[in-house]
């Protein structure tokens, strides 16, 4: 049996929350939450943590070097270094409007990468 303790973060209340695993791993109990939210973000926590990312990419023959960019909606933590990778080798051409969508469906996760600013042309 292992536990572990978290901040649920879905809210303000910042309920401190209890999972209770057995020895292979699996969910047995989840307490100190005070809405099913907070059930719900412990118990993805615990199996399959998601994550916001944030990062930049190269522009081509924009006023700036890169811009800003970040994930549609969190993705699996598992996924991030391969998500990391293509970003890393992605560039995309000037002008660039905020909230454009730079790479659609990222390593199939349903997540778009969006611009966080705009690059306008040289």
């Amino acid at each position: 049996m292992k536990d572990v303790d978290m901040v649920c973060i879905q809210c303000p209340m910042g309920c401190k929350i209890k999972v209770s695993l057995d020895d292979d791993e699996k969910v047995t109990e989840i307490s100190g939450y005070t809405c099913k939210s907070g059930k719900d973000y412990a118990l993805q926590e615990v199996t399959d943590p998601h994550r916001v990312i944030t990062t930049s990419i190269k522009v081509i023959g924009g006023n700036l070097p890169l811009v800003s960019v970040k994930t549609s909606k969190p993705v699996p933590k598992r996924l991030v270094l391969e998500i990391m990778d293509i970003i890393k080798n992605s560039q995309v051409h000037a002008p660039v409007e905020l909230n454009q969508i730079i790479i659609s469906n990222i390593a199939g996760t349903g997540s778009d990468i969006l611009a966080t600013k705009s690059v306008e042309k040289l």
